[in-house]
């Protein structure tokens, strides 16, 4: 059953871990091969999974900011995950790269703030230590944090 108001609803099943299929209940048929990041195997990993999730999200709700302020919507979102070992298992760390071809730095700014206060994937990730939105000129794999060390 749907939350009060949902605008769509959907189930995601994983019956084996990281061994198997995940799907997607019901007509979708939608199927993914999963496997963990930590062993050579086939599939998609979690960390990839949420680095879709986030540049999917994050840049489709960019975009609509710009069109609401009538801005071109070129952005493009390169998402780093990497897994760690912490005190207690494993954590991610994210690192959200946004690039803004034609703006400056202040409008920019304004519409990453507007879209981390929009986007229900950023809403669930902002807050965490290890998860970073960041504007840059151009993609990278320097690190310029050290996250939640």
């Amino acid at each position: 059953m749907a939350v009060e108001g949902s605008l769509y609803h959907t189930h995601v099943v994983n019956e084996n871990g990281l061994v198997g299929q995940s799907f997607v209940e019901g007509n979708e048929g939608l199927s993914l091969g999963v496997s963990s990041s930590l062993v050579s195997a086939s599939g998609t990993n979690p960390e990839q999974f949420i680095g879709f999730a986030l540049s999917t999200c994050f840049n489709a709700t960019l975009r609509i900011v710009e069109q609401q302020r009538h801005m071109p919507q070129n952005t493009q979102v390169r998402t780093r995950v990497d897994i760690v070992k912490d005190t207690m298992g494993y954590k991610f760390i994210v690192d959200a790269q946004i690039m803004f071809p034609n703006e400056n730095q202040e409008d920019a700014q304004a519409v990453l703030d507007d879209a981390l206060n929009q986007c229900p994937v950023a809403k669930l990730l902002k807050a965490n230590d290890n998860v970073n939105f960041r504007i840059v000129n151009a993609f990278s794999d320097e690190d310029t944090e050290s996250y939640g060390e």
